[in-house]
């Protein structure tokens, strides 16, 4: 398999004892793994020649696919990255007690720890969405790796909205939390409901 010893370093990545990259990164991966599927029926199917009339279309979806694919793969490493962030910036706030800047640079990394999973889950809601059209107009004969495609899409959008809601205690801000809050709650039905049709 092309890529095997790529994802097995990524998983070993996961498996070390170190905090990132965690649960937020699995489910940027998931949900790129979710779009590089759609991305691949669209590509089989373009070389169909039963499926010529529907060339035009898959093309564009072929395109949206490996656009939230490269997205998601980008909050994978923005992912780890913001986790970092909030742990540097949380041991600075300690050693510094009562220093507004440590305190205002803790509240900001913690609005990103919120932030880049919404945005994740957000786009692992698009790469469900998208696979309803890519099955609509897709080989049928791929039609187990679009609802693979369709169950990853899912769960990186679950697990991302649970990293959301697991930051939400440590925002001292009430109101960008209860925004944080109504966002992933939204991605969370939209999600379902797509995932039901």
């Amino acid at each position: 398999m092309k890529g095997s010893d790529g994802l097995r370093a990524f998983c070993e990545d996961l498996a070390s004892p170190e905090p990132a990259p965690g649960g937020g990164t699995a489910s940027a991966a998931a949900g790129a793994m979710a779009a590089s599927l759609l991305s691949m029926v669209c590509g089989i199917t373009l070389k169909s020649k039963r499926h010529e009339a529907n060339w035009p279309a898959l093309g564009v979806l072929k395109n949206r696919a490996d656009e939230l694919g490269s997205l998601l793969l980008k909050h994978a490493d923005l992912d780890a990255m913001t986790y970092l962030e909030v742990v540097q910036r949380a041991r600075a706030k300690r050693e510094a007690p009562g220093d507004e800047k440590a305190a205002a640079a803790y509240e900001e990394a913690v609005h990103k720890a919120m932030d880049v999973p919404a945005s994740t889950a957000e786009a692992c809601v698009r790469v469900l969405s998208l696979a309803r059209e890519v099955a609509a107009v897709g080989t049928k004969s791929a039609s187990s790796d679009i609802e693979v495609a369709r169950l990853l899409a899912a769960a990186g959008a679950d697990g991302a909205v649970a990293n959301v809601m697991i930051n939400l205690p440590y925002c001292a801000d009430a109101s960008f939390a209860a925004r944080a809050r109504g966002r992933a709650e939204a991605l969370a039905r939209e999600k379902s409901g797509l995932l039901a049709r």
